[in-house]
């Protein structure tokens, strides 16, 4: 297993985990649990940069650049509507 993403956003790395879902990639994450359960820092981006523990994911090596292009992709129509008002 490769490392593919880092990131220190408990919001950003459940992004990540849906992207690699949907392309159906088998991946591994270490660092996502919650730290304020074992920490006095709330679980957010701020606390887990003072504390230095990334989330990180890994994914087999034969599907590296996959996984970097489906993790990269917005596939999102959220902002490709014209809203009038």
């Amino acid at each position: 297993m490769i490392e593919v993403f880092t990131t220190y956003d408990p919001m950003e790395a459940n992004l990540v985990i849906a992207k690699l879902t949907d392309e159906e990639i088998p991946f591994k994450v270490t660092g996502d649990y919650n730290i304020a359960i074992s920490m006095e820092t709330f679980n957010t981006e701020l606390g887990r940069m003072a504390t230095k523990r990334p989330i990180k994911f890994f994914v087999p090596e034969s599907l590296i650049e996959i996984a970097k292009v489906a993790i990269n992709t917005d596939k999102s129509s959220f902002l490709e509507d014209d809203l009038e008002y």
